[in-house]
């Protein structure tokens, strides 16, 4: 019962004037523009963002490369060995 309903309200569709409209070249043709234009967009804001993204780890890499050269020992105060301290239970 149910695919003889599918069966009749696809063909009560294909017979209605916008399934004639998609028959159209001219309808391919805008939906493929628009369809390009998305995909180079899509590119753009890719590549764009790859590029600050990279951009900004290098930027990061040098001031971290200046502050490391520039910075003395962080651990002028501590002995080399320290001794443990056991704890007694």
């Amino acid at each position: 019962m149910a695919t003889h309903l599918l069966l009749v309200t696809t063909l009560l569709l294909l017979r209605t004037p916008a399934a004639e409209a998609l028959m159209e070249p001219e309808l391919c043709y805008v939906l493929d523009a628009i369809l390009f234009l998305y995909g180079v967009t899509i590119t753009v804001l890719y590549c764009r963002l790859k590029f600050l993204t990279r951009r900004e780890s290098q930027q990061g890499a040098g001031k971290e490369k200046e502050e490391a050269i520039y910075t003395g020992l962080s651990n002028e105060g501590q002995e080399t060995y320290e001794t443990l301290q056991m704890k007694s239970s």
